[in-house]
């Protein structure tokens, strides 16, 4: 969830149709926070076993001229609780580290390149995948209420033939209604809902054992958009996916 601006809900206006596009201004950063939750359940054959997790970071997001961003976490928070107790590594390590990616006027991103992580955080999370499925995208027409549009996200990277990873959204959108957010700022409020698939391998850490994932879901929410200042003010989503884990070893002979 991205926390929004604040939303005057008693003012109404009627927004001019216009073409909407992402806009990052020089010298102009852009601050996100982002909570996200989740909850895993698996199913091995000695019953069932209940993961939770929550990531809580604040994001600056800042041109390098032209379509290219770079971004970095400026706070961030990880927790999970598992049938062993509660982790929550220290993430200073973290903070500053620069992503860059190429984000078209149309929402459209291109990742370039993503921090390498240490690994008491990256066992508990891949945060390099962070900005795959953060901007929703607008469309190719003027931006105004009952405009739908689709669009498909694919992303994948491979590491090694053992450590590989593809992911896919099938996302729809729908534009519902006009609104006012702090400052007299025009804006648009989007529902979307998204197919999502992801398919990923990875070697176990100290064994010759590689995992893989296959998982499929569903996913809905509603977000804000302001043409006039080119900017997602917010987003907020919740879905369910669904799948298994393979573990296979190799045996040495």
């Amino acid at each position: 969830m991205l926390k929004p601006l604040a939303i005057l809900p008693a003012l109404t206006i009627q927004l001019a149709a216009q073409q909407a596009s992402y806009r990052f201004p020089p010298r102009d950063t852009l601050k996100y926070h982002e909570i996200t939750e989740s909850r895993i359940e698996l199913q091995p054959p000695r019953g069932a076993v209940t993961l939770t997790s929550r990531h809580d970071a604040k994001i600056a997001l800042a041109t390098d001229g032209g379509d290219t961003v770079s971004a970095w976490y400026e706070d961030l928070t990880l927790s999970s609780r598992t049938p062993e107790g509660e982790r929550r590594p220290s993430t200073g390590a973290a903070l500053h580290l620069p992503f860059r990616f190429v984000l078209t006027r149309a929402g459209q991103l291109t990742a370039l390149s993503a921090p390498s992580f240490p690994p008491e955080i990256a066992s508990q999370t891949d945060l390099t995948h962070q900005f795959e499925d953060f901007f929703i995208s607008l469309p190719s027409s003027p931006l105004r209420p009952r405009t739908t549009w689709v669009d498909t996200v694919e992303s994948s990277t491979t590491g090694s033939p053992r450590d590989t990873y593809q992911a896919r959204h099938i996302r729809r959108y729908r534009a519902l209604r006009d609104t006012v957010l702090a400052g007299a700022v025009a804006a648009i409020v989007i529902a979307f809902e998204q197919e999502i698939t992801v398919r990923a391998t990875s070697p176990m850490q100290n064994a010759a054992v590689t995992i893989y994932t296959r998982l499929e879901g569903h996913e809905e929410g509603t977000a804000v958009f302001a043409p006039t200042v080119a900017r997602l003010v917010s987003r907020v989503r919740h879905g369910h996916l669904d799948g298994e884990q393979v573990l296979k070893a190799k045996v040495v002979k």
